[in-house]
């Protein structure tokens, strides 16, 4: 510390306070605290890998549940009351997925579409399908003469599609989220 005194300047040191040296000498020394670091370091990265994977994950599944359920429709609307004399499409489920192509398409065989074009991240037994013909047209919503035959050509499908998605990141809660996606069309043949 500098002291000005009468035209001098003199340099007054502190005394260390021998107590406080005598604890400051005792106290462990470093070692082995970069591994602690590391690790915690390693741990917070690693969670924010995982958060980073599972989040693409799920953004992945809602789009394929939303793709899925504009397929459906699509399958069922290709598929109506026009193909009466050719039967049911008897399709079978994933993974020996088979059918025949001219044919009326059920609620069964919507269902067994949409979970064989699952792909290999989609867990095609997480996947629910529900198809309902409500009757309607896109211009009439009650007593539709027209859709006396609910899948008749000119009547509307409605598919929904939910995938249950299951996730654990580290020191995260481990949840499911329920992806729904929807599709409402005009059955064409």
């Amino acid at each position: 510390m500098l002291v000005k005194r009468g035209g001098m300047i003199k340099m007054n040191f502190i005394k260390p306070d021998i107590a406080l040296l005598n604890v400051l000498t005792k106290l462990p020394d470093e070692n082995g605290s970069q591994l602690v670091e590391f690790a915690l370091a390693l741990l917070v990265l690693l969670t924010m890998m995982f958060g980073i994977m599972y989040f693409s994950l799920a953004m992945y599944s809602y789009h394929f549940v939303t793709y899925a359920a504009q397929e459906g429709a699509r399958f069922a609307i290709v598929r109506g009351n026009a193909w009466q004399g050719k039967g049911s499409c008897s399709t079978s489920a994933p993974p020996n997925f088979s059918m025949k192509y001219a044919c009326v398409a059920q609620s069964s065989d919507v269902q067994n579409y949409v979970k064989s074009i699952a792909t290999p991240l989609i867990n095609s037994s997480q996947i629910t399908v529900t198809t309902t013909w409500p009757g309607s047209t896109p211009t009439c919503t009650k007593n539709c003469g027209i859709c006396a035959t609910a899948n008749s050509q000119g009547c509307q499908v409605k598919v929904n599609v939910s995938y249950d998605f299951g996730y654990a990141v580290p020191l995260v809660r481990s949840r499911t989220l329920t992806f729904a996606g929807s599709s409402s069309k005009t059955i064409q043949e």
